[in-house]
Order: C-alpha cells, then sequence, then structure tokens
C-alpha cells in the first residue's frame, strides 16, 4: 500500500523556507509612445537578510 500524503507533509518539503519571494512593481516611461507603463518582477529575498536593504540594493544594480 501506498503511504499516505497529508497536507501538512506537502508545506514541510526541503528547502522551502530558504527564501521570501516580494513582488516588485515600478513605473517605466516608453521612448517610442511617451507613455508611461508598469513593469512587475518577482524577488526572492534570502531567509535572515533585511528586506529593504535588499530591495534598495536590487534596484541599484537594476539601474546600473
Amino acid at each position: 500500500m501506498a503511504k499516505k500524503q497529508t497536507f501538512d507533509s506537502k508545506t514541510k518539503k526541503k528547502g522551502a523556507n530558504d527564501f521570501k519571494v516580494a513582488k516588485l512593481v515600478y513605473s517605466v516611461k516608453s521612448e517610442k509612445t511617451k507613455a508611461w507603463k508598469f513593469m512587475e518582477k518577482n524577488v526572492r529575498i534570502p531567509e535572515g537578510e533585511n528586506e529593504q536593504k535588499f530591495i534598495s540594493d536590487y534596484i541599484q544594480k537594476a539601474l546600473a
């Protein structure tokens, strides 16, 4: 017989708590139409990191 899998065992997979996910939303002005667009990106934040500092560093790297 197969082992019954419970919901609790599904949520406790290895590596599931190694990071947090934050959605980064920013606006970009189109060069072609001169209209503003909103862009979305999911960012993985490692566990134990300061979220605000990590996101601000991520934005600085993207702009560079």
